[in-house]
């Protein structure tokens, strides 16, 4: 339940963070809002791990390369969110995006991709699937 919570607490962060980003992007440009938005969520980080740090960071190089992909991912995330939300509205833009989320999620389970364990796509997700659609199409209908 606690890892409930986290992820409805992230949900809640990811439909501010849009609108502030775009917001940002009014003022400073699209592509310098997403810099500023990752250079200060990196210092944030930052300072989490020099006083929280638990991990080994210094084996970082022991790393294969596409493990680091997740930065460029999120990048490209943040940075479609600054183009989308002044154009669809941010509800638009989040449903779209956790639509998105919901689909490659389920690839990923259905193969156990990353090392996760198979998680076979059933009738199940199918009708969460049409479910989270339709609302989209119903909210992004004008």
């Amino acid at each position: 339940m606690l890892y409930i919570l986290l992820m409805l607490v992230a949900g809640c962060m990811i439909a501010m963070q849009s609108p502030i980003n775009a917001a940002l992007s009014r003022t400073v440009g699209v592509l310098e809002s997403s810099l500023i938005s990752f250079t200060v969520g990196a210092c944030f980080l930052a300072l989490a791990v020099f006083f929280f740090g638990r991990g080994q960071l210094s084996r970082v190089a022991e790393t294969p390369p596409w493990q680091w992909i997740g930065g460029i991912l999120g990048a490209v995330m943040v940075l479609n969110t600054v183009i989308a939300v002044p154009r669809i509205g941010a509800l638009t833009t989040v449903l779209a995006m956790i639509f998105g989320n919901l689909v490659m999620a389920a690839v990923i389970d259905n193969f156990g991709w990353f090392g996760l364990p198979v998680t076979p796509f059933g009738w199940r997700r199918l009708a969460g699937f049409a479910l989270v659609l339709a609302g989209l199409l119903l909210i992004f209908r004008r």
